[in-house]
Formats: structure tokens, C-alpha cells, sequence
């Protein structure tokens, strides 16, 4: 997201302020949510989770903004504060008495595998649809960029 704000806002822009919503959502809203909803089964927070954060990418796929970054960040972290705490509710529930750190640690495995391809991509995706230079007459298709990452 910063590198995506930089090139299309400009170097000014407050890329760390608006990178500074999630952890500040996330510090208030997990204790909230978690205790809202301790009663949901945890696969089915997983699942709500999930969905929140996916559709938080079509804020940008709409609008090439500054609301429209802020709305992304904002939905991301709603969507994390639901799924992320009880990641590890269900992970303990299912692991081997004396083997919870073992399931712990590849319960983070996905999102550690991810981030190779995950950087890769959108690398290419940034340099295809959201050029760091453009020439005359030449524009951004950033909104293209992520629609492609939402679907």
C-alpha cells in the first residue's frame, strides 16, 4: 500500500498515517469483538473475518483515493480483528495435548509461505498497472490493478 500511494498521491503523501489505522483498530477492537463474540464458533469468526478483509480491496478497485486507501485499511483491520484472535482459539481447540506449539506454528505457516509469491506479484502488478514513472500521455490503471488482486 505505501508504494501504491506513493506513486499514485505522491511522495507527500501520508502513507504512514493511514498504515497506522490497523494496529490502532486492531489494539481496540480484538478485546471488543473477542469478547462480543465468544460464543460464535471460531471457524465461524474465521470464516466472517475473511470475507470482511477480502472485500476491503474493492475500496481501492472503486477509488483512486486518499477516503478510498483509508476505507481499505479500515475494513482490513475490522476483518482481521474478527478472524486473527480466533485463528488461535481454533488452533488450540483442535491441537494434540503437548503439541500446541507445533500447531501454533503451522497454523502461521500459510501466511508465511504466502509472502514470497505474494511480494513477487505484486511487484509485477505495481509495475504493469501502476508504473513509478509514467511518459507523456501514458496513465495508471490502478483501479485495474486491484480488481485483479480482489478477484
Amino acid at each position: 500500500l505505501p508504494k501504491y500511494m506513493m506513486r499514485e498521491f505522491g511522495p507527500d503523501t501520508p502513507k504512514g498515517m493511514v498504515y497506522s489505522i490497523n494496529p490502532a483498530l486492531i489494539i481496540v477492537l480484538v478485546p471488543i469483538i473477542t469478547a462480543a463474540t465468544s460464543t460464535v464458533p471460531p471457524l465461524v469468526m474465521i470464516h466472517r473475518g475473511t470475507y470482511v478483509s477480502a472485500l476491503s480491496v474493492f475500496f481501492l478497485a472503486l477509488s483512486t483515493s486518499l477516503p478510498g486507501c483509508i476505507l481499505f485499511v479500515v475494513t482490513l483491520s475490522i476483518g482481521e480483528a474478527l478472524w486473527s484472535p480466533r485463528l488461535y482459539d481454533f488452533t488450540m481447540s483442535v491441537a494434540q495435548e503437548g503439541r500446541e506449539g507445533t500447531y501454533m506454528a503451522l497454523s502461521s505457516a500459510p501466511l508465511f509461505l504466502a509472502k514470497l509469491p505474494v511480494g513477487f506479484l505484486s511487484g509485477l502488478l505495481l509495475q504493469r498497472y501502476c508504473p513509478e514513472t509514467l511518459e507523456e500521455g501514458e496513465v495508471r490503471h490502478s483501479k485495474i490493478m486491484w480488481w485483479i488482486i480482489g478477484l
